[in-house]
């Protein structure tokens, strides 16, 4: 493709904001598309940042401006732009500006020497200007082709979740005693692969919204990273819906059950918080959904199950027995996993 819906809705915005601009009558409007093309950042969220550190610079850089071009008028014009610029670059830094940085320079010293005649109207239609190209930008990241992959796709996760967290309920039956009333283990399996190939299918169209190196993108990796979740939950919960607890009857295994259901019932609190996350609109700016605020951990009894695996009554379990009840408890353990290292990992990304 030559040519890409981000750049022609930038060429559109600049070129509106420009005529615009023209036709108002009020001077400086060539400032506009300056503001789109510098804010124009591909996500809503990357060009809220951008938009907003323009501004911030625009600001700072006027306010420095008027106030050093009057208070340091009597001294050398080096030695005064000199003074302004690390000003600008104390506050800069307590502000975090980076791209508001250059900005605020560029109008200090602009200012000073060309526009030191009328410095009062050009800092405020500067200022003016700028505001109304970041508007129009963050109008049209939402009016023009808005981006809806990487939403449509956290949806999708949110129902594969869902669909899991249906399996942990049914991985319970047996535990509890209860009829069964869910889809089998292959039809569970299937719906949540199916979904998952779906969603490896919409990783291009999420990757062109993120525009340029969309795997150094956070949502592009948060997205690949609940994706390869997914797929470890899927297996370790269709592995225990194949293999059903040996004998829940029995009461000296009465102990190892107990812990598997309870470390189930935390695995199903934790993908329906998931769930819920996911679903979460997001505020203005958030590129990714928020981490849970408490890491998932393993409830005490499944820390300490192996010591009921010193066990006579095992010893008494046919072969095949045994390597159910360490196929379930394997099984179990790799949900676990799944769980702790996909939210540290997420954690990370969102502090990233």
């Amino acid at each position: 493709m030559l040519v890409t819906r981000r750049e022609l809705r930038i060429a559109f915005l600049a070129g509106l904001g420009n005529a615009f601009g023209a036709i108002s009558g009020v001077a400086f409007g060539y400032y506009v598309p300056l503001a789109v093309f510098a804010c124009s950042g591909g996500t809503y969220g990357a060009s809220w940042e951008l938009g907003r550190q323009r501004l911030l610079g625009t600001i700072l850089g006027g306010l420095l401006l008027y106030i050093a071009f009057w208070g340091l008028g009597d001294i050398h014009l080096s030695l005064a732009l000199a003074i302004t610029l690390g000003a600008l670059r104390l506050l800069g830094g307590l502000f975090r500006l980076k791209v508001g940085y250059k900005v605020g320079g560029l109008i200090i010293v602009m200012g000073w020497l060309i526009h030191s005649s009328d410095m009062g109207m050009w800092i405020s239609l500067r200022l003016f200007w700028t505001a109304f190209g970041v508007l129009i930008t963050m109008l049209g990241l939402q009016l023009f082709w808005p981006m809806r992959s990487s939403e449509q796709v956290f949806s999708s996760l949110a129902a594969i979740l869902d669909e899991l967290q249906q399996g942990v309920e049914q991985a319970l039956t047996p535990l509890e005693n209860t009829s069964p009333g869910r889809p089998s283990a292959k039809a569970l399996q299937q719906a949540a692969r199916n979904r998952i190939l779906q969603l490896r299918k919409e990783l291009p169209n999420v990757g062109r919204e993120l525009g340029e190196n969309p795997s150094r993108h956070p949502r592009y990796r948060l997205i690949i990273l609940l994706i390869q979740a997914g797929s470890r939950l899927t297996t370790a919960i269709c592995g225990l819906l194949r293999q059903p607890p040996v004998r829940p009857d029995l009461a000296s295994l009465k102990p190892i059950h107990n812990a598997e259901r309870e470390v189930l019932v935390a695995i199903g609190s934790r993908l329906k918080l998931w769930h819920s996350i996911l679903l979460q609109p997001r505020r203005q700016g958030q590129l990714l959904p928020p981490p849970p605020q408490d890491r998932f951990t393993p409830p005490q009894s499944w820390r300490l199950i192996y010591r009921e695996l010193d066990n006579d009554d095992l010893q008494s379990l046919e072969l095949i027995q045994l390597e159910r009840v360490a196929g379930r408890m394997q099984r179990c353990r790799q949900a676990c996993r799944a769980l702790m290292e996909t939210e540290q990992q997420w954690a990370e990304l969102a502090g990233s």
